[in-house]
């Protein structure tokens, strides 16, 4: 059966390596650091499929701004690339982002958006998805802060009219760990699922599982093994 646009908008999401949607809406507010604060990660990855290859990750967080740039080499030798913006003034409650992913075949997908603080502890992220075909999809998604971590609700509506619905939510499960679910449902019912679960060691080692489980009910896993390394950067002077 052939997939309309809304399905491969769920497909990219959930497959190509992007960054949620969810992710950003949901750690908007939280660039209070005083001092600029960069984190590098890297490791390993192998996937249900026997693919592997490795990677590398370097955020840059300032108070109100964050950063990232990443890069992940398969068994193949190609290369994909993720980058991503984000900035949020807390006295205006409004932020913007932006991110353009490119895969290992070529392909890219490019995201830009605002922020919106929409109630005491609630953010509102719309903006578009620009595919690899050129197609533009709009989202509209609130993340609300809950007692351990984030819940999120919203839309993503396809070049087609079409729409999806998103849910997720992230919460601390212990010292270190923190699980994310993010199910999408498309405008025929079916959903897709990504469930992540990060666990980082005082030691700054770690280790993340995603598991996707498909419309059709199949389940595709992927395990990365990482080191990270934290530093505080010294505050420019003019």
């Amino acid at each position: 059966m052939k997939n309309s646009n809304s399905s491969k908008i769920v497909t990219t999401a959930l497959l190509a390596g992007a960054l949620f949607l969810t992710a950003t809406a949901a750690s908007a507010a939280v660039d209070t650091v005083k001092k600029p604060h960069t984190r590098t990660r890297s490791g390993t990855y192998e996937t249900s499929k026997g693919n592997s290859g490795s990677f590398s990750e370097t955020t840059t967080r300032a108070k109100g701004q964050k950063t990232t740039d990443a890069t992940w080499t398969n068994q193949d030798g190609k290369v994909g690339t993720h980058e991503a913006t984000r900035s949020y003034d807390k006295t205006t409650g409004t932020g913007t982002t932006s991110s353009s992913t490119t895969l290992p075949n070529g392909k890219t997908e490019s995201r830009e958006g605002t922020l919106t603080k929409t109630g005491e502890a609630s953010i509102e992220a719309k903006g578009t998805i620009t595919g690899p075909k050129g197609k533009t999809s709009a989202y509209d998604i609130v993340s609300t802060k809950t007692d351990d971590g984030r819940s999120a609700t919203g839309t993503i509506t396809g070049p087609n009219g079409k729409v999806a619905t998103v849910a997720s939510t992230t919460e601390k499960v212990g010292t270190g760990e923190i699980e994310r679910t993010t199910t999408i449902t498309g405008p025929g019912g079916k959903t897709e699922q990504k469930a992540i679960d990060t666990k980082v060691n005082a030691d700054g080692s770690g280790t993340r599982t995603v598991e996707i489980t498909k419309r059709d009910g199949t389940t595709e896993t992927r395990t990365l093994t990482f080191q990270a390394n934290p530093t505080v950067n010294p505050t420019p002077t003019n």
